[in-house]
């Protein structure tokens, strides 16, 4: 780790008495409590319905087998899209073995080629795998849905504002799988078991947390593996796009074989190591953008869809709202750090159990698919010449402004003479 690093993190515990460093400490020795690793002794075969049987290397298989990746089985990969589209109960385990499938191709084309092979070891090549594996660990409950919710807390805030060139503002999942992987016990963790168990001395820890956050990408040497795991073209994209469309029942064509022939390393003097892809390929990037197009048009966006995620949303303004009353706690976290959406599933969210009355009505209608109503369409196709309406474009514009946008579900409500609760707009 650079001393820049080192010193942004020191800095990142000052503060309060219990900075999110420290609680990220805490969470990951709660993860380890009690966990006794099984030495794992051979390699194994997993079955992917998308992209076939694959072959997993024991030290992999035992970072799998950890809490960091069990948890995320009980996370879903597109938040609430079940309710619309019922076959879409893949989960964030699915999609990161995916990951760690397409990397280990592109790693493959990229070593058959002679003018690269020297740059593909095979350290290299298990970093890339590894985080691949570990690239999604930082997410919450319901995936990006979560992070909506808490990419404002002060803590979030004070990383990106002591972090500004190294962090995505609208990836704060990426944010705290960085962290994780840096934490004192995580890497205590994996230096026990698994670079000792498995004999693994040339794997980098700080690589491969660099690999999962955009800024790794700068690194001159190592950039090509981050590209590979968090790119303009990268493993995320073919995994996800595939699997979502998949199992929505999408059809969407990503011609993933015409990529792997047309990727390419390049390795020049004094020049960056780049993931590059040649002329030939730029249909399959075309593909990535148009299935990108039609999920979000279709799934992400879908009116129903986001209906869902507001309710969501409602359930946890109604805890932010109460936060010293344990009926309006789940699994006994207040919900009003980040660091409580790595803590709890969402069977813990959803389930009826020692809540509040009025959380178990809202949970209730979201159980029951007892959605919102779209009322009010304001958009570039409702709006004369929206491009010249000041008005429009600072309606726009609260998208990124959740304070203000909640102002005016506020102002809505007291129009309505506060007919309806502000988590019913």
């Amino acid at each position: 780790m650079s001393n820049d690093e080192s010193s942004s993190e020191s800095e990142l515990k000052g503060g309060d008495k219990k900075s999110f460093i420290d609680e990220i400490e805490e969470y990951i020795k709660s993860l380890l409590k009690n966990y006794k690793p099984q030495k794992i002794a051979e390699r194994k075969v997993i079955h992917d319905p998308i992209l076939g049987s694959n072959i997993f290397e024991p030290h992999e298989i035992a970072i799998i087998d950890s809490p960091f990746c069990q948890r995320l089985r009980r996370i879903s990969q597109t938040d609430v899209a079940s309710l619309v589209y019922p076959s879409t109960n893949h989960n964030r385990l699915e999609h990161s073995l995916g990951v760690a499938i397409i990397a280990s191709r592109i790693l493959e084309s990229l070593k058959g080629r002679q003018e690269t092979s020297q740059a593909v070891t095979p350290p290299a090549c298990m970093e890339v795998r590894i985080a691949a594996i570990l690239h999604d660990i930082g997410h919450g409950i319901f995936s990006h849905l979560s992070e909506e919710t808490y990419q404002d807390f002060p803590e979030i805030e004070l990383c990106y504002s002591q972090n500004p060139m190294k962090f995505s503002r609208d990836k704060p999942h990426e944010m705290i799988g960085y962290l994780i992987i840096n934490s004192p016990t995580f890497k205590s963790f994996f230096k026990d078991h698994i670079i000792k168990k498995y004999i693994c001395p040339d794997i980098s820890l700080d690589k491969i947390a660099n690999f999962i956050i955009p800024a790794g990408g700068k690194d001159d040497i190592c950039g090509w593996q981050a590209d590979i795991i968090n790119g303009p073209f990268d493993a995320d994209k073919f995994d996800y796009l595939q699997r979502d469309a998949y199992f929505s029942g999408l059809k969407i064509g990503i011609d993933l074989d015409r990529f792997l022939h047309c990727v390419w390393l390049q390795s020049l003097p004094e020049e960056p190591r780049q993931l590059k892809i040649m002329a030939s390929g730029a249909t399959t990037l075309e593909q990535i953008l148009f299935g990108k197009m039609m999920l979000y048009n279709t799934i992400y966006h879908h009116q129903k869809i986001r209906a869902a995620e507001c309710a969501v949303k409602g359930i946890f303004e109604i805890l932010e709202a109460h936060p010293d009353n344990t009926e309006y706690q789940i699994h006994g976290r207040k919900m009003r750090r980040a660091i409580d959406f790595l803590y709890v599933t969402e069977a813990d969210l959803l389930s009826l159990e020692n809540k509040a009355e009025e959380l178990k009505v809202y949970i209730q209608r979201f159980l029951n698919r007892d959605l919102f109503k779209r009322a009010l369409v304001i958009s570039a196709n409702t709006v004369v010449e929206p491009e010249k309406s000041p008005g429009y474009q600072e309606f726009k514009s609260l998208v990124e402004k959740p304070k203000e946008l909640k102002a005016l579900r506020q102002e809505l409500v007291e129009a309505l003479n506060r007919e309806f609760p502000i988590q019913e707009i």
